[in-house]
């Protein structure tokens, strides 16, 4: 059983920050952000349940889960735009009610050489959102909620029934999948002033994946594998359609991705796992940021992409009490084709905004005894292009290092643990996000510095 709870009240939000003002005082604010008293708040709680039981030598899970979200957020859309009655004002406020489940059935096949199970299950998903807008101002007062500017129902509902199998045989392993996924998007538009936006659209498609791995030897595995991928848009990424006019995005389409993977898996000097691949995702329908202003961001489909590139993994034991991790991935991600974005034509070869070229990291853990784990971190991202053209100030590279420390103890069926963690040991100034493609130039969100987290929990085990 897993319970969470999250309570966020009004969160302030500095926004975005162009290139100067960030170089002049990296903890300055946009003026507009505190005209409009820009904040956020999020009330979130959910339930789940995961449960598995043998039959024989088959294996039946599943899992379900139900949670209500809640969020309300003022938004630094001008007076002049927010009174329009074709937009759906300065102040998003919804209620959203989700729940679902995974049904699987692991079954080991006799009878045959090798060892071969098939898999197959379903998985099933419905979130409901109850969407208000309203004016982020009333009468001369700015950042508060205003009169009603939009009023809908939103549902979507998502079924995907699946089937896998793995066939070990020898020295091979054959792995292949095929699930069928399956979105509707159904909205139900009260508010009328600027037109009915109520209409549904339904997304559907076949995506099958097959890999194929070889033992050279106990110590070294080499594996290829290709697949398909669907990606339907979320509700908020449908939520608003470009332009003035305010109405639901149902001209979005899903994006589409065909992938390939070649790897080696290897075990060296007995204690040190590598893990290397190169990769190549071909995706059609790219959806991308058509505009994000003030806060609110639309978004279209863009054509055709393509991502090239390499990861490496390795896991060492250097003794019975450290031991060391490194993750690098390397990642050309560009358009693959010309589209045309807010008037403007984005070029076959430009980079996708948002998406580092190369990411590093790298830990060293030290286990002095059993119960105390303390980590060294470092973090290291390349820059960052921040909109289409590629022609504004990139996000600058950074490393950052981190500290962490996790204690444990055990008491009958009781285990209790305690963290703490340090961040940006070195207190670095650097920007730590983007708001891509942001209209008034502010794509720039400066990191915390130095900071600190610390948690406890506890777990029960039921004999």
């Amino acid at each position: 059983l897993i319970y969470s709870s999250l309570e966020q009240n009004n969160t302030q939000d500095p926004l975005g920050q162009t290139w100067d003002a960030y170089k002049h005082d990296p903890r300055s604010v946009a003026s507009v952000a505190e005209l409009y008293n820009t904040r956020k708040s999020i009330d979130h709680q959910q339930l789940g349940m995961n449960y598995e039981r043998y039959f024989g030598e088959a294996t039946l899970q599943f899992n379900l889960y139900a949670g209500q979200r809640s969020v309300v957020q003022y938004l630094s859309i001008p007076r002049t735009v927010a009174s329009n009655s074709q937009r759906g004002g300065g102040v998003v406020d919804f209620d959203r009610e989700f729940h679902g489940g995974t049904l699987r059935w692991i079954q080991p096949v006799q009878g045959v050489p090798g060892e071969l199970t098939v898999t197959t299950g379903v998985d099933y998903d419905r979130s409901e959102d109850d969407r208000k807008g309203f004016q982020n101002f009333s009468g001369d007062q700015l950042g508060v909620k205003g009169e009603l500017r939009r009023n809908e129902n939103d549902i979507a509902t998502s079924l995907d029934p699946y089937v896998q199998a793995r066939w070990e045989l020898g020295n091979w392993t054959f792995d292949a999948g095929l699930r069928h996924s399956t979105m509707k998007m159904e909205v139900d538009d009260r508010y009328l002033a600027n037109g009915d936006s109520s209409g549904s659209k339904k997304y559907q498609q076949n995506n099958p994946s097959l890999s194929v791995m070889y033992a050279f030897t106990p110590e070294l595995h080499g594996y290829v594998s290709a697949g398909k991928g669907f990606e339907t848009p979320t509700q908020a990424e449908m939520a608003y359609a470009p332009g003035l006019a305010e109405s639901f995005n149902f001209g979005l389409d899903p994006a589409t991705s065909t992938q390939y993977e070649i790897g080696l898996k290897a075990k060296v000097a007995g204690n040190t796992r590598v893990n290397a691949a190169i990769f190549e995702i071909r995706t059609d329908d790219e959806i991308v940021v058509a505009s994000s202003t003030d806060g609110r961001t639309s978004y279209q489909n863009a054509g055709k992409t393509l991502r090239r590139g390499f990861e490496l993994g390795v896991q060492s034991d250097l003794s019975e009490h450290w031991q060391a991790n490194l993750a690098y991935t390397r990642l050309d991600a560009t358009y693959d084709e010309d589209f045309v974005e807010s008037g403007a034509t984005i070029e076959k070869g430009n980079h996708l905004p948002g998406v580092p070229g190369s990411s590093l990291f790298g830990e060293l853990v030290w286990k002095p005894q059993d119960g105390i784990s303390m980590g060294f971190e470092g973090q290291y991202r390349s820059k960052v292009y921040v909109e289409d053209s590629n022609e504004d100030k990139p996000a600058p590279s950074y490393a950052v290092f981190n500290w962490r420390t996790r204690f444990e103890q055990h008491v009958g069926p009781w285990t209790f643990h305690q963290l703490v963690r340090l961040d940006n040991l070195l207190d670095r100034q650097y920007v730590g996000s983007v708001i891509v493609g942001d209209s008034n130039g502010r794509y720039y969100e400066a990191a915390p510095g130095r900071s600190w987290y610390a948690g406890a929990g506890l777990e029960y085990r039921f004999e």
